[in-house]
């Protein structure tokens, strides 16, 4: 299984916060497990990305434990962050809008992404 590529599509965002962490923990299971993993951020998930909005969104309130710690520890575990450039264009946002370390992919660069993966999760 290391080496295996998958790719996980994310497509909810900061108006669903209880739905942005399950594709992160996926992600973060899967590198650990020696997995190339990617995460397109798509139609509402790209704003997820938006610099300042990750950091007010926590799973648990009065955790402490925000999205971006989230972010943060996938792009540390080698986690390939990517933004939809027709989604940021949906949500307003331009590449000055997004965290540090995030790819605009367009959508048929996530579907060459697709058919280059062993596996493909949709949340």
């Amino acid at each position: 299984m290391a080496g295996e590529r998958l790719l996980i599509f994310q497509t909810h965002g900061v108006l669903h916060p209880h739905r942005t962490y399950a594709p992160l923990f996926f992600a973060l299971t899967a590198a650990a497990m020696d997995l190339k993993v990617a995460v397109w951020f798509s139609m509402e998930g790209v704003t997820q990305l938006r610099k300042g909005a990750a950091e007010r969104i926590e799973l648990e309130a009065g955790s402490g434990v925000t999205l971006a710690h989230w972010l943060r520890q996938a792009q540390e575990a080698g986690v390939e962050l990517m933004a939809c450039a027709h989604a940021m264009g949906v949500e307003k946002m331009t590449e000055a809008d997004l965290i540090d370390g995030v790819r605009i992919v367009g959508v048929a660069g996530a579907l060459d992404r697709c058919l280059e993966a062993d596996r493909v999760m949709y949340f």
